[in-house]
């Protein structure tokens, strides 16, 4: 490290104030705010796109209206009326209705509007990984508080450990963590049920075999949220495509489109699903990839606040 940088390092620690602290964990909390949202609204998209593929080719419904093609509403009996309507309502469900935006789009066009809608939401959601891991970061590097046997300055150590004192620490990193769902220190699944429970920081007694089933547990659950997008558009994509092979309610004559020769629009579809698949799936790995760094760098500032805890007596915060 260059003497330059040695003194903007010292700087930053002088200029920082429980006010700064305050403000920078402000940010850090509304960073974390806005990645529940977005990946809400992700999760969201991808079941609508899942449930709306099930209905248009793999329901009950859907095989149902196949064998009632030579079915004639000659009377108009009860049981014909139903079943009239059953044919208009599952018809009208290939349509799916996004109210805020105004607009019908429907299920033949879904693989490809939907995945397109999940990569501009993904481009987001690394955005504001991406500023929760550096906000948060920086945040833990510039209140770590020096341990005594660093080589540094004991007056600036002293001054800087005025304002990042260990209740300071305890509070910046539990509010970090009650405010964020996939960062954490713990990755176990279970329940707190008793007062007398090991705290998340704190070693557990459980075996090597039980702790490495809690945290695949836990890393599959975060995991399949940063990936279901990605997983809910390719499966709604091959649901779109084995559609061009089998048989259509609304042909009269039950053609299959492939038996004449694949439409244009099935390759050109197929090159623009892929064109935002493709980086849909890149941003989602990368805001995991930040989803993680986060949490590294967390359990370490955890991890060194209760050590320094140990080494010193409780002091009174004024």
């Amino acid at each position: 490290m260059t003497p330059h940088h040695d003194v903007n390092q010292i700087a930053d620690w002088l200029a920082e104030t429980p006010e700064s602290i305050a403000a920078r964990l402000e940010g850090a909390k509304a960073s974390q705010a806005q990645i529940r949202f977005t990946m809400s609204v992700m999760a969201i998209i991808s079941m609508m796109m899942l449930i709306a593929a099930y209905n248009a080719y793999l329901s009950y419904d859907y095989n149902w209206i196949l064998k009632e093609k030579e079915r004639q509403f000659e009377t108009k009996d009860v049981p014909s009326i139903l079943t009239e309507q059953a044919l208009k309502d599952w018809a009208a469900s290939r349509i799916v209705q996004i109210s805020p935006l105004g607009i019908r789009v429907s299920i033949d066009d879904v693989a490809v509007l939907g995945s397109a809608c999940l990569f501009v939401l993904s481009l987001w959601l690394v955005l504001v990984t991406r500023r929760e891991n550096h906000t948060i970061g920086l945040l833990l590097q510039d209140t770590d508080t020096p341990r005594p046997f660093d080589n540094r300055d004991s007056s600036l150590v002293e001054s800087r450990s005025q304002v990042n004192s260990s209740g300071r620490r305890w509070l910046i990193f539990h509010t970090i963590i009650s405010n964020s769902i996939f960062v954490t220190v713990d990755h176990s699944l279970s329940t707190v049920h008793s007062l007398s429970n090991l705290k998340p920081m704190k070693a557990g007694a459980r075996g090597a075999i039980s702790a490495w089933v809690h945290r695949a547990g836990f890393g599959i659950v975060r995991n399949f949220f940063f990936l279901f997008p990605v997983i809910a558009s390719f499966a709604v994509f091959c649901l779109d495509r084995w559609s061009y092979f089998i048989r259509d309610p609304f042909d009269p004559d039950f053609a299959i489109p492939a038996s004449s020769g694949l439409e244009p629009f099935f390759w050109e579809s197929m090159m623009v699903f892929f064109v935002c698949w493709i980086p849909l799936t890149l941003c989602c790995i990368r805001a995991r990839r930040y989803s993680s760094d986060t949490e590294k760098v967390l359990y370490q500032y955890g991890a060194k606040l209760r050590a320094d805890l140990l080494r010193r007596k409780p002091i009174t915060q004024t």
